[in-house]
């Protein structure tokens, strides 16, 4: 008899603090075509209206589309 297929699989993620800094963005732009959607989160530089890119992340739409849910989920879970 098969087992009932569990639809969310369990994974294990690893983080040192150390070697993986936490980046402040001030802002992010969005770019997609056909296949994926583009994060781009950038910082402010001091000169006038200067920004400074420092993540991507790149996603395919059905992952982009996961993370915008599980994101207003989060922010409705714990906004005040």
């Amino acid at each position: 008899m098969d087992k009932p297929k569990d639809d969310k699989k369990k994974v294990n993620f690893n983080l040192d603090p150390n070697k993986t800094p936490v980046l402040h963005a001030d802002s992010y732009l969005i770019g997609s075509n056909e296949h994926v959607v583009t994060l781009n989160f950038a910082q402010a530089l001091p000169q006038p209206e200067q920004q400074h890119i420092v993540a991507r992340v790149s996603l395919t739409r059905k992952q982009a589309k996961e993370f915008l849910s599980n994101l207003n989920d989060h922010v409705q879970k714990f906004e005040i």
